[in-house]
């Protein structure tokens, strides 16, 4: 039986999750209130598999809390649910520990699903919150490329080309993109490799966490 802690304000959202959770048979609501504090008073007693937590919350908001469940119990699985969807609040909740984030919008089967996922050691997200997270880190890491076009030297068609293996094209693949030969791309990438010190593609997704 997976054990749940529910932290919501919203008192007809709250009992609205305890009822979907009742038809259950592997899932038991052990634990539901608006305050984040009553719980870190009382967590080593109830000891919840899983704690589902909304952000917005009277007193301590839903991401400190998750921070401070986590320094007493780092092993809680905790995940967001909640209306926000901007990426402050979603990389804030996963610094301060949480394991997942989903959105009062998603389907009910996907919110039981979830606690499943977490139960079982799994990451959970709404697909897409996880579209703007990997889209976030996809221009963060073409960022850190850039600094190394200027910082190696790279030619404005190598840094073209250095792109197009970042996005994970293939030799040929890229020389069609670029309208040159299957050699040109191929002496480019060898020039890439001399600048970047690097010898293989794999060296290349380890320098930029491909």
């Amino acid at each position: 039986m997976i054990r749940i802690a529910i932290i919501e304000d919203n008192e007809a959202y709250r009992k609205s999750l305890q009822s979907l959770f009742s038809k259950e048979n592997d899932v038991e609501v052990v634990y539901a209130d608006m305050y984040c504090e009553n719980l870190l008073l009382t967590i080593d007693i109830i000891e919840p598999d899983v704690v589902i937590m909304d952000i917005n919350l009277p007193g301590m908001n839903g991401i400190e809390g998750v921070q401070k469940l986590r320094e007493k119990q780092p092993n809680l699985n905790i995940f967001m649910l909640t209306v926000f969807e901007d990426m402050e609040r979603i990389f804030d909740s996963i610094k301060a520990g949480a394991v997942g984030y989903l959105l009062k919008k998603d389907p009910p089967e996907n919110i039981i699903e979830a606690v499943r996922k977490v139960y079982n050691g799994e990451s959970v997200m709404n697909g897409k919150i996880a579209r703007q997270v990997l889209d976030f880190f996809n221009k963060q890491l073409k960022k850190t490329v850039s600094s190394y076009v200027h910082e190696f030297d790279l030619s404005k068609r190598e840094n073209e080309v250095l792109h197009l293996l970042m996005d994970g094209l293939s030799y040929k693949q890229i020389a069609s993109t670029c309208n040159v030969t299957l050699d040109t791309i191929s002496s480019h990438i060898r020039n890439i490799y001399s600048k970047l010190n690097i010898h293989s593609r794999s060296e290349l997704a380890a320098k930029f966490r491909m």
